[in-house]
């Protein structure tokens, strides 16, 4: 699964943050049985894990050396969430167990 994050404006963190309130409330307004509902709880899940586990300093300083080319971070999420990491200017940045 690919998550997409805007960075043109935001930093990675709040994207992060405001990409996981917008997908909450799309959740909210899905229909009960609806296969984007498992599709959303999926995205949640994975975007509460990174917001918990990344290290956005880390993160913030490494975007901000990488001499903003990118205008999009990309979340890529495996079966195993705990090897998620992040797609940016052509690197990429585990986030689980975070070593940059």
């Amino acid at each position: 699964m690919e998550i997409y994050l805007d960075i043109s404006r935001l930093c990675i963190e709040t994207a992060a943050q405001k990409k996981y309130e917008g997908l909450i409330r799309q959740y909210f307004k899905a229909k009960a049985l609806d296969k984007e509902k498992i599709t959303l709880e999926k995205q949640i899940n994975a975007l509460k894990y990174f917001l918990e586990k990344a290290d956005f300093s880390l993160l913030r300083n490494f975007c901000s050396h990488a001499g903003l080319v990118e205008t999009m971070a990309v979340l890529i999420v495996p079966r195993q969430v705990e090897d998620m990491h992040v797609l940016f200017n052509d690197k990429t940045l585990p986030v689980g167990r975070f070593h940059l």
